[in-house]
């Protein structure tokens, strides 16, 4: 960037350079050697493999089933032009991501969903509907202030009428129900894969091998990591005998770094 060290001293003199130079991280290297002017990269390569796996038969029912109460949603949605369509729109998207997350993610939020909704049968004047708009970066927020953001996008995705309250707590009481039945057989082709997976890494076979999980849902973290506590369901990384540790969104800062989360 700089043509000289003068240029760089007289850059950093000044504490303002005019331009910046932007690399990702495989392309950063270290100094040169003094000796031999080779550099070294700074960062090991990084091999992607796509682990693929087909759904059987009872999950892509129970998928049929959920695309087509997101499909009914999105065309009542489509129909008006109000916060609340909007949001319902959202919403019905953030369930088919969370089923590609995993049955218990998208179970979770159906029941949350459905939890909501009876609650406003119990007490609709309590019930105010929120006016808002759905930000871009949402994605991007923190874990806690995402998963508040999108609460409040839920509840004002909710229809006031009694009786299609009922009928949509019926229908999604329905793909709870074909959720739970995938739960209880225990055969979910995405985490048969990933225990396929972690076979051929030898994290099974070789206690000092150590991997990292990546899940973009809370809920999925706490089916593969969870205590089995306050609600939470026992892990099935520790029902295959695995030492587990996990960090998330809503940890504090400092709490990322105490011996109970360190890898």
């Amino acid at each position: 960037v700089y043509g000289n060290v003068k240029s760089l001293e007289e850059a950093m003199r000044r504490n303002y350079a005019p331009f910046y130079l932007r690399r990702t991280k495989e392309a950063l290297v270290s100094f040169p050697d003094p000796e031999t002017g080779q550099v070294k990269k700074l960062f090991t390569d990084r091999f992607v493999h796509t682990a693929s796996f087909d759904l059987d038969g009872e999950e892509y029912d129970f998928y049929d089933a959920l695309t087509r109460y997101v499909e009914d949603q999105s065309i009542k949605a489509a129909q008006e032009d109000s916060p609340r369509s909007r949001a319902l729109t959202f919403t019905m998207a953030m369930l088919q991501r969370r089923f590609a997350s995993s049955v218990y993610a998208v179970r979770r939020s159906l029941e949350r969903m459905r939890d909501k909704r009876k609650k406003i049968l119990e007490d609709p004047r309590d019930y105010l509907r929120k006016q808002m708009e759905i930000p871009e970066d949402l994605d991007d927020l923190p874990e806690e202030e995402r998963d508040e953001y999108i609460e409040e996008i839920e509840n004002a995705a909710i229809s006031f009428d009694p009786t299609l309250l009922k009928e949509e707590i019926l229908q999604i009481g329905r793909l709870i129900d074909q959720a739970r039945a995938l739960e209880h057989r225990e055969i979910e082709s995405k985490l048969v894969k990933l225990k396929s997976v972690l076979a051929e890494q030898e994290i099974f076979s070789n206690p000092n091998m150590k991997l990292l999980v990546f899940t973009e849902h809370k809920d999925t973290l706490d089916y593969l990591a969870g205590d089995g506590q306050d609600g939470r369901p026992l892990g099935r990384l520790r029902e295959w005998g695995l030492k587990v540790t996990q960090i998330h969104g809503g940890m504090k800062v400092g709490d990322r770094d105490t011996p109970g989360t360190r890898i």
